[in-house]
């Protein structure tokens, strides 16, 4: 169920994003917690392999540039989260490059004006 203060483009979460939402529950479920999943931006899928580090997440992927690098949460992780997470750092990959996974990129911002701000600030060259 999706709560009401939900804005209106996650309440129809895409198959990437129910994907996304079914990969990081389950690897809650198993145990993951706190660890990472790199999440493939365009269609929400996984190696399926859980990481100790964002940095080790990135290094085994094919073309990290393409994935994001979600912590499992406890509990896992809402299809309409899940899309939200996904619409955010497709946004920002068009802007900015993770080139080192050392270097901690930003938090997504809870609201989607703070999102959107943060995403103009990172194409002018702001962190």
């Amino acid at each position: 169920m999706i709560p009401d203060g939900v804005p209106a483009q996650f309440r129809q979460p895409s198959d990437a994003a129910k994907r996304c939402a079914d990969i990081v529950t389950l690897a809650s479920i198993a145990g993951s917690t706190g660890r990472f999943m790199a999440i493939r931006l365009q269609d929400g899928g996984s190696d399926q392999v859980p990481y100790d580090t964002r940095a080790d997440a990135a290094g085994h992927q094919l073309h990290p540039e393409h994935c994001c690098y979600v912590l499992v949460p406890p509990g896992g992780m809402p299809a309409h989260e899940a899309e939200a997470l996904l619409q955010y750092w497709r946004a920002v990959s068009r802007v900015a490059r993770d080139g080192d996974p050392e270097i901690p990129l930003p938090l997504m911002p809870l609201l989607a004006a703070d999102r959107r701000r943060q995403i103009r600030a990172l194409a002018k060259g702001r962190r």
